[in-house]
């Protein structure tokens, strides 16, 4: 019992001995008279900044971007894209009413051709005389383009090589107008044909196989189908022709 009773009062002892080396220990770390010692962590907090130096801490005013106004477009900087749409109020103009030329004025047609023409030799009912025969040539617009005819037809007495026999028919002096033929058109003339017997020994009596006709103004010609006499004396005229006019 005497024993655990000195144990107790040396550990007693010890533990005073501990309490005033700390007690000591805090009052030498004090640096003022009775003010408790800053924290460690305030110190650093609130410790000023160096001069010169610069701040840790971005400055609103020197990060924030300057505003500066956006410049007004000017009234007259660059021409609209947008198109422009006419008021649904404004005026249209009129389309003339006077015709065009092209419309007014009718397209003139060509001089017809052989090509674009038959042809044929008709009697005349009663056209007997004495010594000679009237008869009615006909010629016929056979293409799809009107054409016109103006005057007297050429014609001559042709071999069967379609060589000319004699001299070819006279005018006989009527006045003619142009005779414009649409497709499917005739024009006729009258033509007058003298027996080449009456002639005797001077005709020259040589048989024909056709007559060749040339359309008025054009030149190329057209055979039609004639087996009649001729006379190949040049002086001897054997046909009087007609100018041609629009078919009755």
């Amino acid at each position: 019992m005497t024993t655990l009773l000195g144990s107790k009062r040396w550990i007693a002892a010890i533990a005073a001995a501990g309490a005033l080396v700390a007690v000591s220990g805090c009052a030498a770390s004090d640096p003022g008279a009775g003010e408790p010692a800053a924290s460690t962590s305030e110190t650093a907090t609130e410790a000023p900044t160096p001069s010169g130096s610069p701040s840790t801490e971005p400055s609103s005013e020197s990060t924030a971007p300057a505003t500066t106004p956006a410049p007004e477009p000017s009234a007259t900087a660059s021409p609209s894209t947008a198109p422009t749409t006419a008021p649904a109020d404004a005026a249209v103009p009129a389309p003339s009413a006077s015709p065009s030329p092209e419309a007014s004025t009718p397209a003139v047609a060509g001089t017809c051709t052989a090509a674009q023409l038959t042809g044929s030799v008709q009697d005349q009912a009663g056209g007997g005389a004495a010594g000679s025969v009237y008869r009615t040539l006909v010629l016929t617009n056979a293409s799809d383009q009107g054409c016109t005819v103006a005057g007297y037809p050429g014609v001559s007495s042709v071999d069967g090589s379609g060589n000319q026999i004699g001299a070819p028919a006279d005018r006989d002096g009527t006045a003619s107008a142009p005779v414009l033929l649409a497709p499917g058109g005739s024009a006729t003339a009258t033509l007058r044909q003298t027996n080449a017997q009456n002639y005797g020994a001077d005709c020259g009596l040589t048989p024909a196989t056709g007559l060749r006709v040339y359309p008025p103004g054009a030149t190329d010609s057209l055979v039609l189908p004639q087996a009649l006499p001729a006379c190949s004396a040049a002086s001897i005229v054997l046909m009087t022709i007609s100018p041609l006019q629009p078919a009755a």
